[in-house]
């Protein structure tokens, strides 16, 4: 097949005397043969250590990627001569490798186009001690046990106030919080290049339409930080919204304050806060209408 096909450039091996210059030119050579191979965990890399508190947290991110990196090919050096012996003896085994790692690459690959790679990575990220988020919003069941049947009574979290924000949208209108206190608010983080976000997007319209366009008890907003990782400047998020027919406020977070500050670590990520200000839960991944329209109903009725 022609997708198996190489091509290679045949150097004297034999006649080259290894030296810093030689093995830095090798390295440069491999690195940059492997570039289309790491390019998608390198760019994850960097959004993270862009988004990171401190430079010294963002060097640090970085420093863990190349050390992670590096360490399997010193191993590999370091023991050259008992691995090719290890792959000489068992010739049929390695072969399978490279099949088995065909195989969980169309796996990756169809967790990211679906939409699962963000919601797996935002439930296995390590929650942080200072970020706002609590509780999780679930889905409610069919059927809820009565008070009466309830073995225990559940213990009651103390609420946790949402942060306050002053921020403006892409018509140039500013939003705070407190200017909707006594409705309920669907809190979107998203990104432009984020697929998962761009697919939940038109039920947010069709929400944020139905629901009288922020005008009655429920307000829906976008929070977009323009110039963060491979997001594009607020000019380009606008003209983003108004290509696709988006009509709902999207907040300018410039700084990624707001991001930082609501502990985002997967996009999209949806908060629900109520209409006493307070944070009801939250949401990673995207999410369908229907459980757009349960964990509404759920954030309504809980601040009764």
């Amino acid at each position: 097949m022609a997708l198996e096909q190489d091509r290679r450039i045949r150097f004297p091996l034999q006649k080259l005397a290894m030296s810093p210059l030689v093995a830095l030119v090798f390295g440069f050579t491999f690195s940059f043969a492997w570039t289309p191979c790491v390019g998608p965990a390198l760019a994850s890399v960097l959004l993270m250590a862009g988004s990171a508190d401190t430079a010294a947290q963002g060097f640090a991110l970085i420093g863990l990627y190349t050390l992670g990196f590096v360490l399997p090919f010193l191993a590999v050096a370091l023991f050259a001569g008992s691995l090719l012996q290890l792959f000489q003896k068992h010739r049929n085994v390695v072969r399978y490798t490279v099949k088995v790692g065909g195989v969980l690459l169309v796996v990756i690959g169809l967790l990211m186009v679906t939409g699962w790679m963000n919601s797996l990575s935002g439930s296995l990220a390590s929650s942080d001690p200072q970020a706002t988020p609590t509780t999780q919003v679930t889905p409610q069941p069919e059927e809820t046990p009565k008070p009466e049947e309830s073995a225990a009574p559940e213990e009651t979290q103390a609420p946790v106030p949402a942060l306050d924000f002053t921020l403006t949208d892409q018509f140039g209108n500013t939003h705070t919080l407190e200017q909707y206190k006594g409705k309920t608010i669907l809190l979107n983080f998203w990104a432009t290049w984020c697929g998962p976000c761009r697919s939940e997007m038109p039920d947010l319209q069709e929400i944020y339409e139905d629901y009288g366009k922020n005008e009655k008890d429920l307000v829906v907003l976008g929070v977009a930080a323009p110039n963060l990782g491979q997001e594009g400047s607020v000019e380009e998020i606008t003209a983003f919204l108004e290509e696709n027919g988006y009509t709902y406020p999207t907040l300018m977070n410039t700084d990624a304050s707001l991001f930082y500050s609501y502990g985002i670590s997967s996009f999209p990520t949806t908060f629900m806060i109520d209409k006493n200000g307070n944070v009801y839960g939250y949401v990673s991944g995207a999410l369908s209408r229907e459980v757009f329209d349960d964990i509404i109903q759920q954030t309504m009725e809980g601040s009764q």
